[in-house]
């Protein structure tokens, strides 16, 4: 865990070093860029590796806590208006973009790194023969189907719509592969969820205690507040009549803007300040089991 942290900053610090501030480059020269970026990612994790465990794990610290001081001195940091600029700036704003592709370039990398770990766990289920072999003989098989396809489409020159000119199969196969096959396969995934939900429904409103009633009765407000026959039910109350509010669709809105709202308002603040107090830890290292082992 700690190399794998530690991997992920210096990649980002070495692609960030080679194309910082850079105009927009050609194929040919982001392809050299990007080869030599990787070539120097793997002389410095040569390197690396030689350190002691307690080296790379204050390095990974040191790092962790440069990248969540540059946020927090940039949000807190006075700032003043300067000629050409719309907003107020400070000496750290013009930084802001960089270290913007800066995280972008850390997530491009995790998506890398998650590509080959799912290569290596299910290589070694194929090799070895292990039940739901079959599932992993799927999973390469698709990957590199849709790598292939996906790459010759967008070979060739740029087309006025913002694609590409390529060999037509290719677009026929990646139309085929994506919006034939996967956007299906996701549909009808979450054609299952909505079973699941239902039986889970069914589970949690069995009337045993006073509060699964109320949960009972507020959610059969709801649904009928939102059908047709639901409003039927209580259509002989004059809409503009003092008895307007017991409605179904009234008490419906009532019970979702100022029962409902009020309750999702608090949990979010509660979201928040917990996710505040993750994030200073995380900022902090003091949660260690994000970046090192149990140790």
């Amino acid at each position: 865990m700690h190399k794998m942290t530690l991997t992920h900053k210096l990649w980002l610090d070495i692609l960030w070093l080679i194309s910082f501030n850079k105009p927009v480059m050609s194929t040919k020269a982001f392809t050299i860029r990007l080869i030599l970026a990787t070539v120097l990612f793997i002389a410095v994790m040569a390197i690396l590796h030689q350190f002691s465990p307690v080296m790379k794990r204050w390095l990974t610290i040191t790092f962790t806590f440069l990248a969540g001081a540059f946020f927090v001195i940039e949000y807190f940091w006075p700032v003043h208006k300067i000629k050409g600029s719309p907003t107020p700036v400070n000496w750290l704003t013009p930084w802001q973009d960089p270290v913007n592709d800066f995280v972008m370039y850390l997530s491009i990398w995790a998506l890398g790194l998650g590509i080959i770990s799912l290569t290596i766990v299910h290589g070694r289920r194929l090799l070895k023969g292990v039940s739901g072999w079959h599932n992993s003989l799927a999973f390469f098989l698709a990957m590199l189907c849709m790598m292939v396809v996906g790459y010759m489409s967008k070979m060739g020159k740029p087309n006025l719509h913002g694609g590409f000119y390529g060999p037509r199969f290719s677009f026929i196969a990646y139309n085929s592969l994506f919006d034939g096959l996967l956007v299906n396969l996701d549909s009808a995934m979450f054609a299952l969820l909505a079973f699941y939900i239902a039986s889970a429904a069914y589970r949690a409103f069995r009337v045993r205690t006073v509060e699964a009633g109320l949960l009972m009765v507020s959610a059969l407000l709801v649904m009928l507040g939102l059908v047709n026959f639901g409003v039927w039910i209580t259509s002989a109350i004059p809409v503009h009549s003092g008895w307007a509010f017991f409605r179904i669709e009234n008490l419906s809105a009532f019970e979702m803007n100022w029962l409902n709202m009020p309750v999702q308002r608090a949990v979010t603040i509660g979201v928040s300040v917990g996710a505040l107090g993750m994030a200073i830890r995380l900022w902090l290292s003091l949660e260690r089991g994000s970046f090192f082992s149990q140790d």
